[in-house]
Order: structure tokens, then sequence, then C-alpha cells
């Protein structure tokens, strides 16, 4: 598997194994980079669109559809003109498996990816457990852990059910361009472009880009100033520099252009983003 696009930070469930979250972003946000990682997650949007590239594969989810994240498939997603909106719902499959037959048919193929589900789904059934699903983590307390288990099970069973597309393993990008998100993700506030990670890997420069896109819905350029805006968010956040110094740090050598990118990005000038984040 691609190490260089493994997620690495540690996901805390709670004492039924299971993570929800809502998350919400403006227009145009990246709202997830390019990563993978061993747990299943379903995105059920609520608002806005969700334009998500779950391996090579571009989706669009609109609101009370669900976006299926397989184990170990590289996704990435941003937002579209409305913003996006959506419940998180992640858990490890193979925490959930047991010594039944059940699961021995059904939920080990899952795990070892040997199951596929389609991308997205806007099946009633499955919609509905979601719900089900949220409502119990938003009244902490009110539900007994074993009924959100049995939840899970439930929308698996859905999963399995209606969305199977399948088996067989799931394609992955070769390892050498897996190495190339690694070194982007060290070096983004450095002087590089497509040209020169292009070469440094080995890679025809027009092959690298159209490869760089299929896999992460942007340009390869694009990725990197969206990482270079996401930290100049932080440390404006954080008010301790000034906006030349930040520009720099996120490696925009001309404040100028810092600004315009910015602007373009979030709708707003460093300056009043600042002002808008200290109050």
């Amino acid at each position: 598997m691609l190490d260089a696009y493994k997620e690495l930070v540690p996901v805390l469930y709670g004492e039924n194994g299971i993570k929800i979250h809502n998350f919400s972003f403006g227009p145009h946000d990246m709202c997830f980079h390019a990563h993978w990682h061993e747990r299943l997650e379903l995105l059920f949007m609520l608002s806005g669109t969700l334009e998500a590239y779950l391996d090579d594969e571009h989706v669009t989810a609109l609101p009370g559809q669900t976006v299926i994240i397989m184990p170990h498939m590289i996704h990435c997603g941003f937002s579209g003109d409305r913003g996006a909106s959506y419940i998180m719902i992640a858990f490890d499959v193979e925490n959930f498996c047991n010594h039944t037959i059940a699961s021995d048919k059904y939920l080990m193929p899952v795990f070892q990816q040997k199951t596929r589900f389609c991308h997205v789904t806007d099946h009633p059934k499955i919609t509905e457990h979601i719900r089900e699903l949220a409502s119990h983590a938003a009244t902490d307390g009110e539900f007994h852990p074993l009924c959100t288990i049995g939840k899970i099970y439930e929308i698996i069973g859905l999963l399995c059910q209606h969305c199977s597309i399948g088996s067989g393993q799931i394609h992955k990008p070769d390892e050498r361009f897996g190495m190339v998100l690694t070194y982007i993700n060290s070096h983004y506030t450095e002087d590089i472009s497509a040209r020169d990670i292009s070469q440094k890997f080995g890679y025809e420069e027009t092959y690298f880009c159209r490869r760089f896109k299929e896999a992460t819905g942007i340009t390869t350029m694009r990725y990197i100033r969206i990482l270079r805006l996401e930290l100049a968010q932080k440390l404006l956040r954080d008010g301790r520099e000034d906006i030349r110094t930040i520009s720099w740090r996120c490696g925009f050598s001309d404040i100028s252009y810092f600004s315009n990118c910015f602007k373009r990005h979030l709708g707003v000038t460093p300056t009043e983003f600042r002002n808008a984040a200290l109050g």
C-alpha cells in the first residue's frame, strides 16, 4: 500500500468503536487532502455539493446522498459552489468482525478489500439508518452503545444488499507516484513547480500533470497553492506574525500575489480574515 498517502493522525473512537462528526465548508474549499486509511467512511450530505475523487474516479454528491469511502481507498474532496455540509461516520470494519458465518462471508471481504461498494448511494433505508445513527450521537447517553453498534451492522448489511458492485482488489496508483504526495506535503512552502516534481520523480511532465489531476481532481500547482493558503489561515488566526512574513513562510514570494490568491480562494483579504478571526 502507498504509505505516502496514508493518514497518520490516529482516530479516537468512542466506546462503541464509531466516530461521528459534522463538517461544514465554504465554496470551493478542500474538504480533505488525498489520503487513505484502514477504516470505512460514510459521508452523508446535508447541503451543498461535494466533488470527491475516489481512487481515480470523480463523483459529485448532492444533499441526501452518501459517499462511501472503502478501506485503503485514496480519496480527496472539494466543496462545490455553495459549499458542503455533511455528517461523517467512520469505523474500522475489522473491529466489527466476529466468528459468525455472516461475518466471514460479508464483513471480512470488506476489510480485505475483496468487496466493493458503489461510490454514492441515496437508498432510502441507508439514509434512514444513517440519520438514526447521527441522532444517537447527538443525544449523548440516551442510547446504549450496543444499540449504536447494532445500527452499524444494519448499515453494513444494507450496503452489502444494495450497493455491492462485485469483488476484486481496489486499484491503487503505482508506488513511485505515491511518493509524490509525501514530497509535496513536505516541501509545498518551497519554490517548486510541476516541472521540478516531474523531473525529480522521473516522469514526463505532461503525463505527470495529467496523472496528478486524475488522482486528486486538481492541478499540481493548485494543490500546492491550497496547502499554502491553508497554512496561511492557521498563521493568520495565530496573530503573532505580520502578513508579509506569513506570505513568505507559506511560499509566496510576492505579497500582492498572496493577497490576490487568498481573496480568490476565501472571498476576503488576509487582513479581513485576520480581523474577523481575532475579533
